[in-house]
């Protein structure tokens, strides 16, 4: 909880420092009581009353819009940092090191995930939101080593989109269920994105064309 000497400097910090220190607060609280905690107890964890947090982010969507772009600028953080470590590396252990980043994320902050995907409104963020925010920063690191590998670098938005679309639906139903260990799921979501169905096929079958003719 805030300490009396801060909360009576507190009108006279810059409204986004105070924001980023009511954000640290409600983090502490969501992960203590879970995603279904109160402003109530938000309020109180950051040593204020609940009008001041209204009067910041105007309502409980507000603050979950503010929390999710949080977490979305984290999720970012890990992910493209994963994925530029292996820019001179294995390929397939980047997309491993990325994918074990965004899960691990969510695993380390589950109730603060759940709190921000598990609740929508006119400004909440949604999972697609969330999800769209993440893969348009991942197109940019793909589309650079696409075009330093000489590759065609119009494939980094769709992929980028396609692969962070499934690794968040994924992840969001592990994240609940917890069926199988972490990384048995990051095994499994590299194998799809690396080999895609080929493995299913007959030995001897041939590959089917993209494009036929009737």
């Amino acid at each position: 909880m805030a300490s009396g000497p801060d909360r009576r400097r507190g009108s006279r910090r810059p409204p986004q420092e105070r924001r980023e220190a009511f954000l640290d607060a409600a983090v502490v609280a969501i992960r203590r009581d879970g995603p279904t905690v109160s402003m109530e107890a938000m309020a109180r964890q950051a040593g204020v009353t609940k009008p001041i947090l209204y009067r910041l982010f105007d309502d409980r969507d507000g603050l979950l819009h503010a929390l999710g772009e949080r977490m979305a600028g984290q999720v970012i953080i890990e992910v493209t940092a994963a994925l530029e470590q292996g820019s001179d590396g294995d390929p397939r252990e980047m997309l491993r090191r990325a994918i074990s980043a965004y899960v691990a994320l969510i695993d380390d902050e589950t109730e603060v995930y759940r709190f921000v995907t598990d609740q929508s409104g006119p400004r909440g963020p949604t999972v697609t939101g969330l999800s769209a925010e993440v893969a348009r920063a991942i197109a940019v690191v793909l589309g650079e080593q696409l075009r330093a590998a000489g590759a065609d670098s119009g494939a980094a938005e769709p992929w980028a989109f396609g692969i962070v679309g499934m690794v968040h639906l994924s992840g969001d139903w592990w994240v609940r269920n917890r069926t199988l260990p972490r990384d048995r799921l990051v095994t499994y979501l590299v194998d799809l994105l690396w080999d895609g169905f080929a493995g299913l096929a007959p030995p001897n079958r041939e590959p089917r064309s993209a494009t036929t003719t009737d």
